[in-house]
């Protein structure tokens, strides 16, 4: 297959994962793939990415992110395009970025909450390391170099994501398929941290009242 087409492909059915998991709404999140070394293909501003059709992609080059840049269809690149450019200059080992506001770390981390990979096996082992970055203008060249400069920081394994303060998480695979796994990794590590916060606060609230916990009282009494 040709390598546009393929880029094409995986990046239409990364956005529709994105959309049938629920980590995006309206028109949020963006996903780039590399096409060779001047080259990457980016989802266009002001579409849906689980509503993709193959002449919304942008094709971008990396040295003049300004050249050409429209899609078939008269779009421009996504609006985070300082993020992707960055990434891929820092990390010319993967093949693609993405970057979604999932709902769960957005509300940790707005409540000041940082949750840590090590707590969850999945996470231990796939992502080991997680960046946790403070908020920084969307789109902004100030936060890209950010995100670039924490995916690239040694040691090695290096961080395979970022979470970011109030805006979701970044994070890069060999492919659309694998960066979209670990956005999901990151939602899931952030749900399951947020449920214990909340199941932490409820028996502290039954011990307040008096009452017993749930799975206190010994069988047969």
């Amino acid at each position: 297959m040709d390598p546009l087409a393929e880029a094409t492909e995986r990046l239409i059915l990364a956005g529709r994962r994105l959309g049938t998991r629920g980590l995006i709404s309206a028109g949020e999140g963006n996903l780039s793939v590399r096409l060779d070394a001047d080259r990457v293909l980016v989802t266009p501003a002001g579409r849906r990415k689980d509503e993709l059709a193959p002449d919304d992609l942008v094709v971008v080059w990396l040295a003049d992110p300004g050249r050409d840049a429209l899609s078939a269809s008269g779009r421009g690149p996504t609006s985070d395009l300082a993020i992707h450019l960055a990434v891929h200059a820092a990390r010319p080992d993967i093949g693609a970025v993405a970057h979604a506001h999932l709902p769960a770390a957005m509300g940790l981390t707005l409540a000041g909450e940082v949750p840590d990979p090590s707590a969850l096996p999945e996470t231990a082992l796939l992502l080991p390391r997680l960046p946790y970055l403070s908020l920084g203008i969307p789109g902004s060249a100030e936060l890209a170099g950010r995100i670039a400069a924490a995916l690239a920081e040694p040691p090695e394994p290096l961080a395979s994501a970022v979470l970011l303060e109030r805006h979701g998480a970044v994070a890069v695979g060999a492919d659309p398929h694998q960066a979209v796994d670990r956005l999901e990794l990151v939602e899931v590590l952030c749900r399951t941290w947020r449920d214990a916060l909340l199941t932490r606060a409820a028996l502290a609230s039954l011990r307040i009242l008096g009452e017993p916990s749930p799975g206190s009282q010994s069988e047969g009494a």
